[in-house]
């Protein structure tokens, strides 16, 4: 094999954490030499492997072939009010409002929830209303916090909670907790990482989905349902690259379906039977609270 493509296997698999570019580097090197036929060949280089990590693909949400694609599918009520819904969407508006103003073209994340409302079905009065009353002048101000809940066999469960009370939010989740099993206040966010999570509406497969994710500088790329049923392709990045791999999709001709800093369970739990069933029931209940805007959790499929 020519030095040059020695040089790149050195790095990655000296490397215990390798950047999606020297994955993009050795792969160009390989080409380059006649010793790729095919693009589908580069992924002999075992994704499993402990001293790198490789894009990942998971053809369906219980597919396994990820930590992320293991977290069970837990989905609320299918009848939930619309108006639960929009109460949700204000307060993400009155927060995104008070955290970066209320221009979206200046406030990214609330021109993404607007844009999110929108699609709902949010009139453009109620929208208005949460931007205006945002600064507290009408209704109190609005906080958030991550609540740290242990669930039934062991779960851990964060809870991304906006409320104008409290108080009243915290008795009523220590109620809810007691009531189905789980611990309130348990430390669990250590078993959890931030990322950025852009999904794309897109009839890619996921052999495509891989060459996108690498383009765009994603870390990982995942096809989940979302919560309207349909299918969506999910860009896992870090963080801070959280505008930059949503500006490469843009640049890709790939509208952004949503944008967030999300919650990954750094490992999955399986639970079985009655236990399953409690801790799922719990994430439903969470869930269906209108100062609740996301449940994360660990429990596996």
């Amino acid at each position: 094999m020519a030095l040059a493509t020695r040089a790149v296997l050195d790095l990655v698999f000296s490397s215990r954490l390798c950047h999606v570019t020297l994955l993009t580097a050795l792969r160009r090197s390989i080409l380059q030499q006649g010793f790729l036929e095919q693009p589908a060949k580069f992924r002999l280089l075992s994704p499993t492997s402990h001293v790198f990590r490789a894009i990942h693909c998971s053809p369906g949400l219980f597919a396994g072939h990820n930590k992320w694609s293991k977290v069970r599918h837990i989905k609320g009520p299918k009848d939930q009010a619309k108006s639960k819904l929009f109460a949700k969407y204000a307060l993400q508006i009155r927060l995104a409002v008070k955290e970066d103003g209320p221009n979206p073209d200046l406030n990214s994340k609330l021109d993404n929830i607007i844009r999110i409302a929108k699609d709902k079905g949010m009139t453009k009065a109620s929208i208005e209303h949460a931007v205006k009353t945002a600064n507290g002048s009408k209704d109190k101000a609005v906080v958030s916090s991550l609540t740290e809940i242990q669930g039934p066999g062991g779960a851990y469960i964060l809870v991304d909670v906006v409320t104008d009370s409290a108080k009243q939010t915290r008795d009523q989740l220590k109620k809810l907790c007691k009531t189905h099993g789980g611990v309130y206040g348990s430390k669990v966010r250590h078993a959890f990482e931030r990322k950025g999570v852009i999904a794309i509406s897109s009839d890619l497969d996921m052999d495509q989905a891989e060459e996108v994710a690498i383009e765009a500088g994603a870390e990982d790329v995942e096809q989940v349902v979302s919560e309207d049923d349909t299918e969506v392709i999910q860009f896992i990045c870090d963080p801070s690259d959280l505008q930059r791999v949503q500006e490469k999709l843009k640049e890709l001709q790939y509208e952004t379906r949503s944008s967030s800093l999300e919650y990954i369970p750094t490992q999955t739990l399986p639970l079985t039977g009655d236990i399953l069933e409690q801790a799922s029931n719990l994430v439903r209940e969470l869930s269906d609270r209108e100062d609740v805007l996301k449940v994360y959790h660990n429990i596996e499929a």
